[in-house]
């Protein structure tokens, strides 16, 4: 691909995610010669505004409700084999990496904003960006999901009836002063047990921890 003569780079994006697009439009619009030209909610939107051709380059959610993002791909290509897309998901799906890697000049990545924008940045705006390496280790990204889940349901299995509890007590907010005194434990000794337990979750903080009772229903009052 080669790259853009001028600074600007104009966009289009279509994403259903609106909280992830709105951190998305303004880490790319930091920059002032990064310039949104459409703010789609699906590839409906996107394709229907789709006749004047001006986009540098599509944002676009490979997901979508009302049209998805692998059929508006496909629609544009129709008619503009030109114009590089990113497109991305929250997986990688390898039967969507085929399909797209047959439609052309497509960037397709992890829904990460910061991985957008490298790619962006690095293969649009220029071409700095080794999106070939990138796209090997998006490939193997399945393999380390299925590990990391392998590890979380061993871990869990492993739990203790204390360590429900502590989980318990840090999800209905209590302090670890507050959970020392309710098991009659120094807040040393709490503080301990709850870096083990998170360690041992492969968590980082205590508010993962939180967010790990309320994904697995380990807030439920029957604990």
């Amino acid at each position: 691909m080669s790259k853009i003569l001028t600074n600007t780079v104009r966009f289009s994006i279509a994403d259903s995610d609106f909280y992830f697009k709105k951190i998305l439009i303004k880490t790319l619009t930091e920059n002032p010669f990064h310039v949104l030209l459409n703010d789609c909610n699906n590839g409906h939107e996107l394709i229907s505004r789709n006749y004047r051709r001006q986009e540098d380059v599509f944002i676009i959610e490979l997901f979508m409700p009302v049209l998805s993002g692998i059929e508006a791909i496909k629609y544009i290509r129709k008619s503009n084999s030109e114009t590089p897309i990113i497109t991305y998901s929250g997986t990688y799906q390898e039967d969507m990496a085929d399909i797209l890697s047959k439609l052309g000049n497509i960037y397709y990545c992890q829904k990460k904003s910061n991985i957008i924008k490298d790619i962006f940045r690095g293969k649009i705006a220029s071409d700095s960006f080794d999106y070939a390496q990138y796209s090997k280790e998006w490939e193997q990204q399945p393999l380390a999901v299925l590990d990391y889940l392998e590890r979380q349901k061993k871990s869990q299995e492993e739990l203790s009836s204390t360590e429900i509890q502590l989980m318990k007590f840090c999800y209905e907010g209590f302090s670890n002063k507050e959970i020392g005194e309710k098991l009659n434990l120094s807040t040393r000794t709490i503080d301990t047990y709850i870096n083990r337990l998170t360690e041992k979750l492969g968590l980082k903080t205590k508010l993962h921890l939180i967010r790990f009772c309320v994904e697995h229903g380990y807030y439920n009052s029957s604990m």
